[in-house]
């Protein structure tokens, strides 16, 4: 499909371009900076054609004031959030949670329900990736464990449903362990329901306080590789809404890149098994 006007589509000046960059990170949280222009216009612009939108102000206005824009928020979420992701990724982690620091928790309080979630879980992998891992050690026959998997993508969230994956998910994945928990198919690998079965998915966007205020009582979350598209007042204000959403001896899982170091939040970075979490520090 064309778009309308594409010599006014295609236009994204200074001023509007700070209005819906400055809009994006309220709700999205995710940060377009001045090189990343381009990128925004091709994103949205499909979207803009599809609504007979010529001008990127309109749009804006669209999305700022329109008592009816959830809908076409669910359509910005889904062009702009970043999917990549696949099995074992940064396994270090996902190792220590599952050889130490969960059966440590089963051990104190056997009879508990551990709770994991993992935020920003785009088509599953990670979340699945923690539940093979957890199968792997023996942790659900020592008690029970709940893994939640959200994310703001809706269709990535259907996809995790699925659980229908292909060659690029499996880059770091061994290959005994895509043979035990994966069933082939024609166009690709099911993960069997002895996987499936032990994760959960929902829609949550982080820069929802509401929805956020919700989540409590976890033992562990992941939130890995998506602190690197967000601003730093936006780390800040997730993180400290992840301290809230954690039990006292909770931990938070970033991925390699990402570091709260350099914030004012009440986390201690600590290692253990080869990887760093950060504890929550009580206030």
């Amino acid at each position: 499909m064309g778009f309308p006007d594409s010599t006014h589509v295609a236009t994204l000046d200074d001023r509007t371009f700070t209005l819906l960059r400055r809009l994006i990170s309220e709700r999205l949280g995710i940060c377009y900076e001045d090189g990343k222009r381009a990128m925004l216009v091709e994103r949205l612009a499909p979207l803009m054609a599809e609504r007979g939108i010529e001008s990127f102000l309109d749009y804006y206005y669209l999305l700022k004031y329109n008592k009816d824009s959830q809908e076409e928020w669910h359509r910005v979420e889904e062009v702009l959030t970043v999917g990549e992701t696949y099995f074992w990724r940064e396994k270090e982690a996902i190792m220590a949670a599952a050889n130490h620091l969960i059966p440590s928790w089963q051990q104190a309080h056997p009879s508990e329900m551990i709770h994991i979630w993992s935020a920003g879980c785009a088509t599953g992998e990670e979340p699945y990736s923690l539940a093979i891992a957890l199968l792997e050690a023996g942790a659900y026959r020592n008690g029970p464990i709940e893994i939640l998997g959200t994310d703001t993508n809706r269709k990535a969230l259907q996809e995790a449903r699925e659980a229908l994956y292909r060659g690029r998910s499996f880059r770091a994945l061994p290959h005994p362990l895509r043979e035990r928990y994966f069933q082939p198919e024609d166009n690709g690998w099911r993960l069997r329901d002895e996987v499936r079965s032990r994760v959960h998915f929902a829609y949550l966007n982080l820069m929802d306080e509401s929805a956020m205020s919700r989540m409590r009582g976890f033992h562990l979350i992941f939130c890995r590789n998506v602190f690197i598209y967000f601003s730093r007042d936006n780390v800040r204000r997730v993180a400290l809404a992840f301290h809230h959403s954690l039990r006292s001896d909770g931990y938070l899982c970033l991925g390699v890149a990402e570091s709260l170091l350099t914030l004012d939040v009440p986390f201690e970075l600590v290692e253990i098994a080869g990887a760093f979490f950060y504890h929550k520090r009580c206030l």
